[in-house]
């Protein structure tokens, strides 16, 4: 038995699972969007004259800032639940919708702002931004935000 263990493991780590060989989801590049998650914007009170308008942005273990120039910052939690290495990035795309955001118009393109290989089932913080490349009546009027993380690799 313990001779056929490591023949085991090898057999194990080179089957495919369930979703290594669909290729639904997945853009060109061979990468895929494994999280979506769409919150309010809400606005901060400005620290002081002259300062840029400021929302903020908060969900499940997701925060982040956008001001009225476009500069905008996440920090989200990204976790890899597989021994293999995967690339993730995590971005935004604005959109104005209800209240929940459940029914948003979003804008185009997604904007990626963090980039990070992860491997043995690590659970790792994403910390990032840009330069959302849209006019600015239409930043000033979003009032949600699509949080989303694509895979790269072993997902």
């Amino acid at each position: 038995m313990w001779r056929l263990l490591p023949a085991l493991l090898l057999v194990s780590c080179a089957t495919q699972g369930p979703n290594d060989s669909t290729t639904e989801g997945q853009s060109p590049d061979g990468s895929r969007i494994v999280r979506t998650l769409d919150v309010p914007l809400n606005a901060v009170p400005a620290d002081g004259a002259g300062q840029p308008v400021t929302r903020e942005f908060q969900g499940r273990d997701v925060s982040g800032r956008i001001d009225e120039s476009g500069t905008w910052t996440i920090r989200t939690k990204v976790v890899h639940s597989r021994l293999r290495c995967a690339t993730y990035e995590t971005g935004i795309q604005l959109g104005r919708g209800n209240a929940g955001c459940a029914d948003a118009e979003w804008s185009d393109p997604v904007q990626f702002g963090t980039r990070q290989t992860q491997c043995n089932s690590a659970a790792v913080i994403h910390t990032g931004g840009g330069e959302l490349a849209l006019p600015q009546d239409a930043i000033e009027g979003s009032n949600c935000v699509r949080v989303l993380t694509r895979c790269t690799g072993a997902c």
